[in-house]
């Protein structure tokens, strides 16, 4: 849960961050050109990830140690986009391999 918790974030934050004017971004990836493009609708979605995954951290931590917890994965989670995007490491097929070696790790200690 924790694992799907920290996608959303990251997928949120990522939306978010796709649809500045202030970041100098570079789109080689469809996905980022069509939130480019579409930028209201890049927002809303990006905000409407990071509001499932505070309900989910909510959910499943309490209430209080939801949000602290998801506030501090928000801030690492923004911080890693900040700093590795213009690096251009956050591949997709990097983040796929990344997220499912965390899920089966997260099941297989539960």
């Amino acid at each position: 849960m924790l694992t799907i918790i920290g996608c959303l974030t990251l997928i949120g934050f990522y939306f978010l961050y796709s649809t500045s004017s202030r970041a100098g971004l570079t789109f080689y990836l469809p996905l980022q050109k069509w939130i480019n493009e579409n930028k209201i609708k890049g927002k809303y979605i990006g905000l409407v990830l990071l509001i499932i995954g505070l309900a989910s951290a909510v959910l499943y931590l309490g209430f209080g140690a939801g949000i602290f917890s998801y506030l501090t994965l928000l801030m690492l989670v923004a911080s890693l986009v900040v700093l590795i995007e213009p690096l251009r490491f956050l591949k997709f097929p990097i983040l796929v391999i990344m997220m499912i070696l965390s899920l089966l790790l997260e099941v297989y200690l539960k």
